[in-house]
Formats: structure tokens, sequence, C-alpha cells
């Protein structure tokens, strides 16, 4: 009988020692950061990075200089606007996670298993947005080139037609301002949504972490920018 319990306890032991490890490499990478001497730009780019909890977008002026958003995410392609925001928010994430999984109650085992396995395909949830306070967000401050790298690094997550046209995909969105699109790349364990926002934030040189499968970590990070400034002499 002991051998028995012994034996169940190793196989227990073997099943959660990967999930063990997953969490140990965020929690550690997670504190560890990229561009730790990153300074916001005082007369740069308002940059908003919001959270639902779990899911971090990037949330961006629809319309700053060259960069028009609304151009490519016409509103007529959302459900009832008629007109674009002064925002646009970003979120990539594993394609039937986002589109059957408007709820977490609508979460199933069979969704899950494909993101986390990498074996779906990718989406972008494009949303036009009136206040980004309105959400729990961060607010970081990028200077003109800084913003142009994360604009390029959003534009290339979109699958596109033969004409360069970012591909909607036909279905409805969670909300009448918002739309999905064909992105890139596979969602896996180790690309999730909130690494895709870490890696844009990361290419355009704002502090970030090692790397974020959560958004926890980011979050820290993004607060040590402010706790930097306030730390520095006037």
């Amino acid at each position: 009988m002991r051998r028995g319990w012994r034996a169940a306890g190793l196989l227990v032991a073997a099943l959660l020692a990967p999930f063990a490890i997953y969490l140990l490499c965020a929690l550690v990478l997670g504190v560890l950061p990229r561009n730790a001497d990153f300074r916001e730009d005082p007369q740069g780019v308002a940059i908003y990075v919001r959270t639902n909890g779990v899911h971090a977008d990037l949330v961006v002026p629809t319309r700053h200089g060259a960069i028009d958003w609304s151009l490519d995410f016409p509103a007529a392609r959302m459900r009832s606007r008629a007109a674009p925001s002064d925002w646009i928010a970003f979120g990539w994430g594993d394609r039937g996670f986002m589109l059957q999984t408007p709820t977490w109650a609508d979460l199933k085992s069979g969704t899950a298993f494909v993101a986390l396995t990498g074996s779906g395909s990718g989406a972008m949830h494009v949303e036009y947005v009136e206040t980004p306070a309105a959400y729990r967000v961060v607010r970081v401050s990028a200077s003109e080139a800084q913003y142009a790298q994360l604009a390029a690094y959003i534009r290339a997550a979109f699958e596109r037609d033969a004409a360069g046209r970012a591909r909607r995909i036909d279905a409805p969105g969670y909300f009448d301002s918002d739309a999905f699109y064909e992105a890139l790349p596979r969602y896996s364990a180790w690309h999730t949504c909130n690494e895709w926002t870490r890696r844009g934030l990361t290419l355009a040189g704002v502090r970030t972490p090692v790397w974020s499968p959560f958004d926890t970590a980011i979050f820290f990070q993004l607060g040590r920018i402010k706790s930097a400034s306030a730390a520095e002499p006037p």
C-alpha cells in the first residue's frame, strides 16, 4: 500500500514539475529588467498599457504624426462606429481563444489545449477606445523614434492580403467598437499574449521584464520606471 502511495506521489510530482519550473522562470525573469536605463520623454508620445487582470493590451493614439491607424482599421469595419475615437488598442493572442472565449465562463479545455500547444493561429483584437484611463492602465511617454518602432512592431503582426491590407476575421467583436484580424505568430506557452506586448515595448526601448507570460511582471517593471524617475534629483 505504501509503495502505491509513493508511486502516486512521484507521478504527481513529475506532472507538476514542469508547471513549477514554468512559474519559477516567470518569477525570476519577471524581476530582471530589459532597458533598465529607459527614461520617459516629457514631450513624447503617450502610450498606455492596459489589463483586464490577465491580458495586457497596447493602447496608442489613433493619429499621431505620420501614423494614422484609422486608415488601416476604418471605423466602418467595427459594428456601430461612425468615426474612430482618439485611441486604439491592440491585443494579440490565440485565434480560437479570442473568438470562442468572450468571458472566462466560456473557456473550454480544448480551446486552452490548442492555445498552449501552439497548434492554433494567431489573432489581433483591435478596439477603438474613448478614454484609456477608464481601464487599469500605466501611461508611458516614449520618444517619437520609440513610438515609430512600436508602431512598426504592431503592423508586422498582421496577416495581409495581396493589396497589403490587414485581413479582418468574419466574426463579431466583443463590443460595438472592435474587430478581430488574422495575425502572426502562433500562441504558445512561451509566446503568450502578454509576451507579445512585452516584446513590442522592449523593441521600442521601454523598460520591461526579460520574459513575461503573465501581465504582472510587465506592470511591475513599468512601475519601476515611475519609481526611478521620482528618485532622480530635480
